[in-house]
């Protein structure tokens, strides 16, 4: 039998021994490679989710850069722009998930103090326009007032008729002059300028009528059935008013087409209407001039179009301030505009017509449309080849024992031409007649068919 050698023995003794040892070794060494494995995939795992939530990150920042970039290159411009043109609209974000986030919340923010920002800031610049105006508005107007009076004192000091003529059309340009520079001044918060006193309705608008260029196309008439007039405090409002809305129509209507302006009673008041045939209006423009005439819309200077128009705007301030009212309708009875203008009954009161007689050139009412006396003559003379141009009334009335009046000439034709004493005689005629009324005229007329015009006469009228 063959004998193990006591070497191998031990060896062999020994590998047992230390694969024994050995086992529990490379047990444990497997578990930990195992844990190590899904060590290592969890945090593959974990790193690709933070990949992705870096990629994420990335694509909300770009959205949050092109979002803020939007804002500054095209909302807040816009803003800016739609706060002085309605019409314009504002964009919204481009991403649609901002709107309720925190970072939308902040843009609607930035838009919002914008726009506060640029509210108050164009306010601020409008009162400062306003006040501005209203200074150099209140100067122009003092001027023509007085350009007005020297033009008058020329008409009573000089009797060439060619002089005559080039007066009163001296006269209408200032006056066209003195409705814009009033109506400038109203829309910056002056005052009208005029105190008048209590004045028959009929002569307000006649008075109005004397302030537009081509106002002999303007026909007015009387409905009243009492002798309706108005309160000294709304009596300059009231003819500005009729002004702006008289020029409105004879502007937007043909040369050859009249106006017709109508006064009415109402049970709570009076109104005057008046009536074109001119191009009319579309339906926003009439609910756009409604609103503004109404006062409710606020107006600033720098949204009044250039040229300005001013007009309506003026309206709405003194309709407002003073409590009557305006209205515009479409179509008109002749295809064109109707306004109407409502004086309720506070502003109103009846005039007594012994101590303030209405003017020669207001119209007659129907109580005293029936034929009577012939109707002052005086009045109604001209110029040859000229439309007869509305008379202010004056402030001052004539005393009854002025210079009587001369009864109206002739009309000149090619084969009798004026001597200088009727040429004087007919100025004279005027004046007297436009400065006493027609209380004064219809006393003289019987006496100026029985007493000859004299040169003493015609020198008493010119003192």
């Amino acid at each position: 039998m063959t004998q193990i050698p006591e070497a191998l023995t031990w060896c062999l003794a020994a590998g047992t021994t230390a694969g024994a040892v050995m086992a529990p070794i490379l047990v444990r060494s497997r578990r930990q490679v195992s844990a190590l494995r899904q060590d290592a995939e969890q945090a593959r795992a974990e790193l690709d989710s933070a990949d992705r939530e870096k990629e994420q990150f990335a694509a909300h920042a770009q959205a949050v850069a092109d979002e803020t970039r939007h804002l500054v290159a095209s909302r807040l411009p816009a803003m800016a722009e739609h706060l002085a043109h309605r019409h314009l609209p504002v964009p919204g974000p481009l991403h649609s998930g901002f709107d309720e986030s925190g970072i939308g919340q902040d843009h609607s923010a930035a838009l919002d103090l914008l726009a506060k920002a640029v509210e108050a800031e164009r306010q601020r610049v409008d009162e400062a326009a306003q006040a501005t105006m209203r200074g150099a508005t209140t100067v122009m107007q003092a001027m023509s007032y007085q350009l007005q009076s020297q033009i008058v004192e020329m008409q009573e000091r000089y009797d060439d008729p060619r002089l005559a003529e080039d007066l009163l059309t001296l006269d209408q340009l200032n006056e066209q002059n003195l409705r814009r520079i009033q109506a400038t001044g109203v829309l910056c918060g002056a005052w009208p300028g005029l105190s008048r006193a209590d004045s028959h309705l009929g002569d307000i608008v006649v008075g109005a009528q004397s302030r537009v260029r081509g106002f002999h196309r303007i026909q007015v008439t009387s409905q009243l059935a009492d002798a309706v007039g108005v309160v000294s405090r709304a009596v300059e409002p009231i003819a500005i008013t009729v002004t702006e809305l008289l020029a409105n129509a004879v502007h937007h209507s043909h040369g050859t087409l009249a106006v017709d302006v109508s006064l009415h009673q109402t049970t709570s008041g009076a109104c005057i209407v008046i009536d074109d045939a001119g191009v009319g209006m579309h339906a926003d423009e009439v609910e756009y001039a409604t609103a503004m005439m109404s006062g409710r819309l606020p107006v600033r200077l720098t949204e009044l179009g250039d040229p300005p128009r001013s007009g309506f705007a003026a309206i709405g301030r003194l309709t407002r301030q003073y409590g009557f009212a305006v209205s515009v309708d479409k179509p008109a009875p002749y295809g064109g505009v109707r306004a109407v203008v409502f004086i309720p009954g506070n502003l109103l009161t009846v005039m007594d017509e012994e101590e303030q007689p209405m003017s020669v050139s207001a119209p007659l009412p129907p109580r005293a449309a029936a034929p009577t006396a012939p109707a002052a003559p005086v009045a109604a003379v001209v110029a040859p080849g000229h439309d007869e141009l509305p008379r202010r009334r004056r402030r001052s009335p004539v005393s009854a024992t002025a210079a009587p009046a001369a009864p109206e000439p002739e009309p000149e034709s090619a084969e009798h031409a004026r001597t200088p004493e009727e040429t004087g005689a007919t100025w004279a005629s005027f004046q007297a007649g436009t400065a006493s009324g027609r209380a004064v005229v219809e006393d003289a007329v019987q006496a100026v068919q029985d007493v000859p015009q004299t040169e003493q006469t015609r020198e008493g009228d010119r003192a």
